[in-house]
């Protein structure tokens, strides 16, 4: 199964491609900034957003410029 096929299994909630591309571009940001592990998958992530809470990724990512 791919990972978009997860994806949607799993969480058929995020439905559009704007959806995926924000949780795939905040887990980049996310995993370049060593917030979460190498390797995490997008299914993992939005496992862990739903328990952390997606905004607070969000505030660690965005930076005032």
């Amino acid at each position: 199964m791919s990972e978009a096929d997860s994806v949607q299994r799993f969480f058929p909630l995020i439905k559009s491609n704007t959806e995926r591309l924000i949780l795939a571009s905040t887990l980049d940001a996310a995993l370049d900034l060593g917030i979460v592990p190498r390797g995490t998958t997008q299914s993992a992530f939005i496992s862990l957003c739903f328990s952390r809470g997606f905004n607070d990724y969000l505030k660690e990512v965005v930076t005032d410029e």
